[in-house]
């Protein structure tokens, strides 16, 4: 990737904005909101600013990913996650416990995403059985207390496929991703805001519900995203996961309850 990548999105960016508003966006945010007018050419059948999740229930079942916490794991902060992926945007609903998310002050939230939907590439076997992810996304949930929308950060794996641990380190060596004077992003390709890529609201302090704009996120590797993805998330509380989805049941065999990233067709 070259130096000019951010000038290729932004341009991007300022196209999706126009041809691609979701459900009843609001004019002045790229958010969640509706547009029409003749310019709209795609309206998501999800909003992320309703306060409501009444839409999952009418969403075409062959396409919407699912999974839920079982009785019995290692960390149960997460609860239950579905993901509906459509042709511009990566939707996401995630039931978490307010109990045990205490610390909001910057609770991070994590979305790895295996796009290419191949194990040769990606790594990442940490928290799940598939260690392929090639993007990790990263921003708050909640700030200082208050919401915080999911407008995430953006690193790619820079480790040796199928590794564990994931580099939260700057990397110099490839062209184009950093120059002095960029900021401190800590590895980041995209840094959190540096461009509109999501929106988000908290629902009943009980659901998060995510929108992502998938042409914005790079893919990480010379693949490109796949038709077919793997994803999977964790929340965390003093930058240490207190819950992972999916998962499994603590075995003796498996004692972190670890699985395998729910596979998301996308709905074209």
């Amino acid at each position: 990737m070259k130096a000019n990548w951010k000038i290729a999105l932004m341009c991007f960016a300022t196209v999706a904005f126009f041809a691609c508003k979701p459900q009843n966006a609001p004019d002045n945010q790229g958010g969640n909101g509706g547009g029409g007018g003749e310019d709209t050419e795609f309206v998501s059948k999800v909003s992320v600013s309703d306060k409501s999740i009444a839409e999952w229930a009418t969403l075409p079942a062959e396409f919407v990913a699912s999974c839920t916490c079982p009785a019995g794991a290692a960390m149960d902060a997460l609860k239950s996650a579905k993901v509906y992926a459509d042709q511009v945007y990566i939707n996401i609903l995630v039931e978490y416990d307010p109990e045990q998310i205490v610390d909001r002050a910057w609770p991070a939230f994590h979305v790895y995403m295996n796009v290419d939907n191949s194990d040769e590439t990606g790594g990442y076997g940490d928290q799940f059985l598939d260690p392929n992810a090639d993007i990790l996304l990263e921003t708050a949930v909640f700030a200082e207390g208050e919401p915080h929308n999911y407008n995430p950060a953006v690193f790619k794996w820079w480790g040796e496929v199928g590794g564990n641990g994931w580099a939260w380190t700057e990397h110099w060596q490839e062209e184009g991703y950093y120059q002095d004077g960029d900021g401190l992003k800590w590895g980041a390709i995209i840094g959190e805001d540096e461009m509109p890529i999501g929106n988000s609201q908290i629902i009943d302090d009980k659901y998060i519900e995510i929108q992502l704009l998938r042409e914005l996120i790079p893919a990480g590797n010379a693949k490109g995203w796949a038709d077919e993805f793997g994803i999977g998330f964790d929340i965390q509380q003093n930058w240490s996961s207190v819950g992972f989805l999916p998962c499994a049941e603590a075995t003796d065999e498996n004692a972190a309850g670890h699985a395998r990233k729910l596979q998301v067709k996308i709905d074209k």
